[in-house]
């Protein structure tokens, strides 16, 4: 049976993709925002620092959701969003920039709480984990293809608190959405017990501990430590490689996103045809064509580059996300996802500051042509020697209704 024709997941969905749309919407603006405010660029760019710096609370927020009840988290992240967010309705001058940061750090702290992946455990049954990972990313990716054209209109338009009413209405929606499901949750893990240091270190430990879930987190890091240099790369190839202005970079973006929806609707054929560890095979040989033919200065060349690219990045999602939910109990969701997410995001930005070093002495063809290495090698990787697929760790949805205890509201 379809995971859509499961009215609880619907809802869940509706929430994430409606939420997700106005934060996209709002979060790109904030640098837009800033700029103008300050007419600086380097005011705009200290916004998405602030959208990355609570990822170094990873371990800590992924203990929180294993700590706690997910369902009553989620809801009151969205509420206090939805509240939290109308505090920009009070920016009017450069004074007023820290609230600015301040909403951009709170968004930041919104993307690196894994609340909704681990409560998707307890949610779902085992055969439903991949096709419920495609459809939320196919969703999200969709939105966010159209909602910085969106949010960038309604900001020239009408104005930002438009922009922010319209984000706060989003989270208002996601909270009555998640209302609606009723789920029984996992009990929270028992306080006490091991130290601290070591329970905040579990999620790493146990990616250490499955063979596969190590080869797939791996590969990933290994590859985000190369293709951040792409965030700057990118524009080079629109100046230099297509003689474009800098603004065919929302067309890029467009056309990435076009293809990412199309893998994340996709990907559940391949989790079952393939695997997890084919997936991303599969992956990371669409990344490495796509880099390659995002070399060669001929427009419908790039453009279909940036296609593969855009499908090879969810598909990975996918693939990982899925061995997540598969092969992690779920009172360890939150911690292996934390986990992940930090180290594949201080790999990320560490190549993102890499490129932007080296983008005036290395020629973009050249950047292009080392991720595309390193694409392959990570595609043989996951290829190579298979680790076999470890025990499914069931959860509280696999197991019969009539064994379960009451649902928790």
């Amino acid at each position: 049976m379809s995971v859509l024709r499961e009215p609880r997941f619907r809802r869940l969905l509706i929430g994430e993709t409606v939420s997700g749309f106005g934060d996209s919407a709002l979060f790109l603006a904030l640098a837009v925002w800033a700029r103008d405010l300050t007419d600086s660029d380097a005011a705009a760019g200290l916004v998405f620092l602030f959208l990355t710096v609570p990822g170094l609370a990873s371990p800590l927020l992924g203990h929180l959701v294993d700590r706690v009840r997910r369902k009553p988290l989620l809801i009151s992240l969205y509420a206090g969003m939805a509240v939290f967010v109308l505090s920009l309705l009070a920016v009017r001058s450069a004074d007023d920039l820290w609230l600015i940061y301040l909403a951009a750090a709170a968004y930041g702290f919104m993307a690196v709480i894994p609340a909704r992946n681990a409560l998707l455990k307890d949610l779902l049954p085992s055969a439903a984990a991949a096709e419920a990972r495609s459809w939320l990313i196919a969703t999200r990716e969709g939105a966010r293809v159209v909602s910085p054209a969106v949010g960038t209109w309604i900001y020239v338009t009408y104005g930002p608190d438009v922009l922010v009413l319209l984000d706060s209405a989003t989270f208002v929606v996601a909270v009555v959405a998640l209302a609606g499901v009723r789920v029984t949750e996992s009990p929270p893990e028992a306080r006490g017990g091991e130290p601290l240091g070591r329970r905040l270190m579990a999620g790493f430990a146990h990616v250490r501990s499955v063979r596969l879930l190590r080869r797939l987190a791996g590969t990933l890091v290994a590859f985000m430590a190369v293709v951040g240099v792409m965030e700057t790369a990118v524009f080079s190839a629109i100046d230099e490689g297509l003689g474009r202005p800098a603004e065919f970079f929302g067309v890029v973006a467009s056309v990435q996103g076009a293809g990412s929806v199309v893998a994340g609707l996709g990907a559940i054929v391949l989790i079952r045809r393939l695997g997890e560890l084919g997936t991303a095979a599969v992956a990371y040989g669409l990344l490495a064509a796509g880099m390659l033919l995002c070399a060669f200065p001929s427009l419908p060349v790039f453009l279909g580059g940036v296609v593969l690219i855009g499908m090879g990045v969810p598909l990975i999602a996918v693939a990982l996300g899925t061995a997540e939910h598969l092969y992690t109990p779920s009172r360890l969701q939150g911690r292996v996802g934390a986990a992940v997410g930090m180290v594949t995001d201080g790999a990320q930005s560490m190549s993102i500051a890499a490129g932007a070093a080296l983008i005036g002495v290395v020629d973009h063809r050249v950047m292009y042509a080392a991720i595309a290495a390193v694409s392959l090698s990570c595609a043989l990787a996951v290829t190579v020697r298979r680790p076999p697929a470890p025990a499914v760790v069931p959860s509280l949805a696999d197991t019969p209704a009539e064994e379960r205890s009451a649902p928790t509201a």
